[in-house]
């Protein structure tokens, strides 16, 4: 019996986070907005690492379930102490409009789509969702979407 358990990993799975490397750096050249339509990709925040300006980094989720994603606004490393949600210094969320109302972003599947009573932000309005499983924006599918109201927003417009 030796002191280290290593394993070796398999060419699968090297294979696999190689993949997921190549898609982080892809996904870091996205703009805000398109960066929440693939959120997962992005990495969890780790307390000590060294984050750039413009890094994007994952923590939680929103009020609709989808993951959190947070943009770095200053080089810095990260402490526990220092959560992305408490640090409006050091991260700025991505996808809330003014009023933490989650951005519309497109669902990734035919089985992530918005719920019945979801309110979303989109094109600086608010919209609440009609109908289980909605895929569509409030403006490819007006009849499944309620305009709401209550605010307007100062958000930049989805493409």
């Amino acid at each position: 019996m030796g002191l280290f358990n290593y394993s070796i990993p398999s060419a699968g799975e090297i294979q696999s986070q190689q993949m997921l490397h190549l898609l982080q750096l892809f996904a870091a050249q996205l703009e805000p907005a398109r960066a929440m339509e693939v959120a997962w990709v992005y990495p969890e925040f780790v307390p000590g690492a060294v984050y750039q300006t413009g890094d994007y980094v994952r923590r939680g989720f929103n009020s609709v379930g989808d993951p959190q994603l947070y943009q770095v606004t200053l080089d810095h490393r990260s402490s526990a102490a220092s959560l992305p949600e408490h640090t409006p210094e050091l991260y700025e969320p991505v996808g809330l409009d003014s009023g933490g109302v989650p951005l519309w972003s497109r669902p990734a599947g035919d089985r992530d789509g918005y719920a019945r009573g979801d309110v979303v932000s989109f094109r600086g309005l608010r919209y609440r969702c009609l109908t289980d499983d909605c895929l569509l924006s409030p403006e490819e599918g007006p009849d499944q979407w309620q305009a709401r109201n209550d605010t307007r927003t100062e958000e930049p417009p989805v493409d």
